[in-house]
């Protein structure tokens, strides 16, 4: 019986005692007594909440009962306190996989052992389905399992219990990347600095750089060392966490000052040589809308293209490659860490398969001329 009546100076008073053992692991147990109650009715509904509320402590000392943000949170915890070494400590570290976690909004009131792969591949598909590039639904993913990985460590979440594990993200069926003709290029600057467009050094920066658009907004002027010849790019500027952050692979880089770059360079220099930073802080950039801002102005000359800001890097490296440059070389200045990814700008560049089919002789050598007149005599 967990009630148990007894006599206490004359009053009779009644105790109720719960004692519970782990599911999974039966070495585990929570107990708890209460005394003096004064009627049996009390007494039923002190062991009936008594009953609920040791499940749900044992369920969270075996990591079932954690939820889904509670887990989250304490991770973010954990980072914050650097329990997870130095890189994980890392504000922009801790924010990136915090704003992945936000497309994870739906598992917030859900116990994260209970969270199977039916729900992962609906949310992943989901997330497929909003538009979110295939790099993006791997790095949800990663940060989801980064979670549930720590969690199991912890003792927090059952071992062996992933659901994103195994789940496999499948890419569309890739579409040529739209870039900039070498023409396009030209127009572009040209009309820009003609009609003083307030872009037109950003635009030369960035198709002359190779530099991301976080990048091109943190360099400042103690980066460019004019005289070597270099721009040393160590800082971007994230939106997400409205700070510096660390370049996206993780290192710094030297660029190479090209004539053309350094005249760039001599005329920000007399514009902005008192400045911090080296390009001017235009509306609508850091807030995201410089592709926008360049659309329009594409438009505006001629040029119909649905691209955004990003593809000046992409320009940067397919007209760099189809001059002739080493694709190690490119790949070292632009920053790039994975090879798959660059390869597009070297199909782009077609300088591997170019030259591939000279030796090909396939159409007769016949002067058709000479064929005309043989047959009319």
């Amino acid at each position: 019986m967990s009630i148990n009546k007894y006599e206490k100076d004359g009053k009779t008073f009644y105790t109720v005692y719960r004692n519970v053992l782990g599911k999974d692991n039966r070495r585990l147990r929570i107990q708890k007594r209460i005394n003096e109650i004064e009627t049996y009715k009390e007494a039923l509904r002190i062991e009936k909440k008594l009953i609920s509320e040791l499940a749900i402590k044992m369920e969270k000392l075996e990591g079932r009962g954690l939820f889904w943000d509670e887990i989250i949170d304490r991770w973010v915890v954990s980072a914050k306190n650097g329990l997870l070494g130095d890189k994980a400590s890392q504000e922009a570290y801790i924010k990136d996989h915090q704003y992945r976690l936000k497309y994870t909004k739906r598992w917030k009131n859900k116990v994260a052992a209970d969270i199977n792969k039916a729900d992962a591949r609906k949310l992943l598909n989901d997330v497929k389905e909003s538009g979110l590039s295939l790099s993006m639904q791997r790095k949800i993913k990663g940060s989801i399992g980064l979670i549930y990985k720590w969690g199991m460590e912890e003792g927090f979440i059952p071992h062996n219990h992933n659901p994103v594990e195994g789940i496999q993200l499948h890419q569309k069926s890739e579409k040529v990347p739209k870039i900039l003709t070498l023409d396009e290029v030209r127009k572009l600057l040209t009309e820009a600095k003609i009609r003083r467009h307030s872009w037109y050094h950003v635009w030369s920066f960035a198709l002359l750089t190779g530099m991301r658009s976080g990048e091109l907004l943190a360099l400042r002027w103690r980066d460019i060392e004019l005289d070597k010849g270099i721009i040393r790019v160590s800082r971007s500027m994230s939106q997400r966490i409205g700070g510096e952050k660390s370049t996206k692979s993780g290192y710094w880089r030297t660029v190479p000052i090209s004539d053309e770059l350094r005249s760039i360079i001599v005329e920000l220099m007399q514009e902005r040589g008192n400045k911090e930073f080296v390009l001017p802080r235009l509306t609508g950039w850091k807030s995201g809308f410089g592709g926008k801002i360049l659309r329009i102005f594409l438009s505006e000359i001629g040029i119909e293209k649905d691209i955004v800001f990003h593809t000046l890097r992409a320009c940067f490296a397919t007209h760099l490659l189809a001059s002739g440059a080493e694709a190690a070389k490119v790949m070292q200045i632009g920053g790039w860490k994975d090879f798959k990814t660059f390869q597009i700008y070297i199909r782009l560049a077609g300088v591997s398969v170019k030259g591939v089919t000279d030796s090909l002789s396939l159409l007769p050598d016949i002067n058709l001329a000479n064929v005309v007149n043989l047959r009319n005599h």
